[in-house]
């Protein structure tokens, strides 16, 4: 699918992800690739762990954690665009045998029992039926091993003007994925991970604030300054040339943008909104 040019109708027929996998956007989750790294140091992550991260994309924080820790990463993804371009971006980065990109369902990992030492999300349980999901990623862990993950919440009290606006944000996002979005409290994601059998459980609030610090690790992942602004300068040409061409793909960034306005940018909701970084170990036997 990859491998040409895709036509304005197939572009309009595919999901959003996939749509987004192919302008090949790096990432999703909001703490960018300085939360990506904290998540790594709270799982404990070293050269010699085997990871998993769940709903990979186009492996760009994969990719960025098997250079930067130089564990193993498996990532898998339920589209197959996305398993594409990932293997794609690890045979350009000479990452091949520090990666694994594989199709997968969360909900089904292909993996036995006790494969990894971690296993990460970034932007991707906010669209999973946690119960499920979470008793998978703990089957898959090693005794003593980590689950840990980078999502959004929203706060327990908000003033009820406020939170329609949000709960309109979570509409938004629901509606352009297809998916369930529904914004949990710490509290609750914590809850989540212990009702999986999880021990050791901690949520870290986090606010997204745009920072020099991230700006450069994303020029250092991309190649440096030059593959930097190549990447940005073509990113914008192909989302101009169609929003330009296609109504479906104006509404679907007109939605986009309103969703980010509220719970990102406008002041009076984005307070209440954050990402956290929650971690839970597996029991040891």
């Amino acid at each position: 699918m990859s491998g040409h040019p895709l036509s304005i109708q197939e572009i309009e027929a595919l999901g959003y992800y996939d749509f987004m996998s192919y302008l090949e956007v790096p990432y999703f989750h909001i703490g960018g690739l300085v939360s990506t790294e904290k998540l790594a140091e709270l799982c404990r992550l070293d050269r010699n762990k085997k990871v998993l991260m769940v709903g990979c994309g186009t492996g760009f924080s994969a990719c960025y954690l098997a250079k930067k820790v130089g564990c193993l990463v498996v990532g898998v993804d339920i589209a197959e665009l996305s398993i594409e371009k990932a293997k794609e971006r690890a045979k350009k980065e000479g990452l091949e045998e520090k990666t694994d990109f594989r199709i997968g369902d969360a909900y089904a990992l292909p993996f036995e029992a006790g494969t990894f030492d971690a296993v990460i999300t970034e932007f991707v349980s906010q669209f999973l039926d946690r119960d499920r999901a979470f008793r998978e990623f703990a089957r898959v862990l090693k005794p003593g091993g980590c689950v840990g993950i980078n999502e959004m919440y929203r706060e327990k009290e908000i003033p009820p003007r406020h939170a329609e606006k949000i709960t309109h944000a979570e509409n938004i996002f629901g509606e352009i994925t297809g998916l369930p979005f529904t914004l949990q409290t710490p509290e609750e994601w914590k809850k989540e991970l212990e009702e999986a059998g999880l021990v050791n459980v901690r949520s870290r609030k986090c606010r997204p604030t745009p920072s020099l610090e991230e700006t450069k690790k994303l020029i250092g992942a991309m190649g440096g300054t030059l593959g930097f602004a190549r990447y940005f300068a073509g990113l914008m040409v192909k989302m101009i040339k169609y929003t330009l061409i296609s109504k479906k793909v104006r509404y679907r960034f007109r939605q986009l943008g309103e969703g980010k306005k509220i719970l990102l940018r406008k002041k009076s909701t984005a307070k209440y909104v954050g990402y956290v970084l929650a971690t839970g170990t597996k029991p040891e036997k």
